[in-house]
């Protein structure tokens, strides 16, 4: 707990001497818990580096023989959620970012693609849910389905600009419709700030009455790295 250091070290062997490549510090937390990323290129020529640094979660190349950043590679108030894949060839990078989709739940993944330099940015998914992409080897293609909490999940099959070719499945919820069940109820809410919106669900009781009061049960955890709020579709999320 409280980590404020991570670091990527350079070590001579022979002479015994050591260097920082990388040296990442904070006064308060480093989330490496889900947030870091690295990826040598050409043996350590460049690296593939993932930072807060900037309050966001972006992705940096980095010289990997003096250490100096030779292009921050994403930016803006959205964050880089996982890398899918690295094209050393191509020299582009696919992957998974939130926040980027204005008027969407800034918490939905979305699939990217870009360029080591940070241009011909290409945005592969759009639809309104949270996406999960599936890519065949070579990532010529892939499967791409998407669903929110009160949104029965679709799949897809998309080329590698994103576009759809095919459906695939759309599931049928009707036979969950008709014993009743409803969806959760998707809410957002200003944080102490006055300016943060959180977005939360509310799950009511299958006896709901709207003339009587009920017990709220809330469900959340403190750690910066870890959310419960699904945003998939999921038939019995009470029971989470």
């Amino acid at each position: 707990r409280g980590h404020q250091q991570y670091a990527v070290v350079e070590l001579d062997a022979v002479v015994g001497s050591s260097k920082y490549l990388i040296n990442e510090t904070n006064k308060t937390f480093i989330d490496y818990s889900g947030k870091r990323y690295r990826f040598d290129i050409q043996d350590g020529k460049e690296i593939i580096w993932a930072s807060e640094r900037e309050g966001w979660n972006h992705l940096y190349l980095y010289d990997g023989q003096t250490g100096a950043v030779k292009k921050q590679i994403t930016k803006g108030e959205w964050v880089v959620r996982r890398v899918v894949s690295v094209d050393t060839t191509a020299r582009e990078i696919i992957f998974e970012a939130s926040g980027k989709n204005k008027g969407q739940d800034p918490y939905f993944t979305h699939y990217y693609r870009i360029d080591f330099d940070g241009t011909n940015m290409k945005e592969l998914t759009n639809e309104n849910a949270n996406h999960t992409g599936y890519f065949s080897p070579g990532n010529a293609y892939f499967v791409d389905v998407f669903s929110r909490i009160d949104q029965a999940p679709q799949a897809v099959l998309r080329d590698q600009s994103g576009k759809v070719l095919m459906p695939l499945e759309q599931a049928d919820e009707q036979a969950l419709l008709a014993t009743g069940w409803k969806a959760p109820e998707v809410f957002t809410s200003k944080a102490r700030d006055g300016k943060t919106d959180i977005w939360g669900i509310i799950i009511r009781p299958t006896n709901f009455d709207p003339q009587k009061k009920y017990p709220v049960i809330e469900y959340i955890y403190a750690g910066p790295h870890s959310s419960f709020v699904p945003k998939t579709f999921i038939p019995n999320p009470s029971g989470m």
